[in-house]
């Protein structure tokens, strides 16, 4: 078994609160694992086993005997620190915070830079924005984390931020719901009032690497006969801004801080009711903005926030509106 971390725990009973996601506050969290290993397999099924030790005090630690792959594509193949899907095998899980999560995503930084854990926050802060608009979402929970790499002789430990990500098939489960996984879907089935929250949250943070048709960045769920997005990965957004971010040669846009509405038309009507939704939450964003931008510098926050209101400025110019987002839209016809 990989290297237990590079410190002496003091453990505890297994947590007894109900579940990982009920609380708000930042989990502790340490890993160990080889990321040459983990990052050369490609399969699936590869795993690679560690043990997980995890805090929600200062005090007392458990740990969790789980496995790790790395997954994505972009940050997979580019990044230093590999992001990954976590699985905790039921009888092991059973009691704690954990009992719910067979599997986790845990998105990491992309390199170990200056500034790196400013990024992750800006990523959860968009989750957590998304929230406000749209009642079908991933649960999240901020995480501080060390994490250790045993690849060479001498084991190297970095203290970074995460993000742990619920379980697609728990969001199903949530609604009553079906997820459609590898398949391309017609527009048309989408939920209307649904696609177009989504979309509109994609322009107001500025991130153009999705499609929920293709399921890039998407995951579709079935309730009733519809399709509903629930979207993830916004670290290409231009409200988080990462430096390595870059804009699809394809689009008419050169920078990933300029917005492109890349949602497909639908009734106009459904346009202006998701319109008057955004703007009466308007209040509601900027009490969750504000909540989730503490670990911030004030400089990063103030630019932020000068950003969403260029996009709330959009939503109450009816020539602006027409122009950037009604008549912006992609025909499907």
């Amino acid at each position: 078994m990989p290297y237990l971390l590079l410190v002496a725990p003091v453990f505890g009973q297994y947590s007894k609160m109900t579940d990982l996601f009920e609380s708000e506050e930042v989990l502790e969290m340490q890993l160990a694992f080889s990321f040459k290993e983990v990052r050369k397999k490609k399969e699936k099924k590869d795993r690679t086993p560690t043990v997980m030790l995890f805090s929600e005090s200062k005090n007392e630690w458990d740990s969790l005997a789980v496995e790790v792959r790395a997954r994505g594509n972009f940050r997979r193949k580019t990044c230093f620190f590999p992001p990954l899907k976590i699985r905790i095998k039921k009888k092991i899980r059973k009691g704690g915070i954990f009992e719910n999560h067979k599997n986790l995503k845990l998105v990491l930084p992309c390199n170990d830079s200056q500034g790196k854990d400013d990024l992750l926050v800006k990523e959860y802060l968009a989750y957590k924005l998304y929230e406000v608009f749209s009642p079908y979402y991933f649960k999240t929970r901020l995480v501080d984390l060390n994490i250790t790499d045993v690849s060479g002789r001498q084991p190297k430990t970095y203290a970074v931020k995460g993000i742990l990500i619920e379980d697609d098939k728990l969001v199903a489960e949530r609604f009553g719901g079906k997820l459609a996984k590898d398949v391309q879907v017609n527009p048309f089935r989408l939920h209307d009032t649904t696609a177009v929250q989504h979309d509109f949250f994609q322009f107001m943070i500025a991130n153009t690497d999705w499609s929920t048709v293709a399921q890039h960045n998407s995951t579709l769920m079935m309730v009733g006969r519809k399709y509903i997005p629930l979207p993830y990965d916004f670290d290409m957004a231009g409200l988080v801004d990462a430096p390595y971010s870059v804009v699809n040669e394809s689009l008419p846009i050169a920078t990933v801080r300029e917005r492109l509405y890349r949602g497909v038309c639908f009734d106009p009507g459904v346009f202006q009711q998701v319109r008057a939704g955004y703007l009466e939450k308007e209040s509601i964003l900027w009490e969750t903005f504000e909540k989730n931008t503490t670990l911030l510098n004030s400089k990063e926050v103030n630019n932020m926030r000068k950003f969403l209101e260029d996009f709330f400025d959009i939503l109450k110019d009816d020539r602006k509106f027409n122009n950037q987002i009604l008549g912006a839209c992609r025909s499907i016809n």
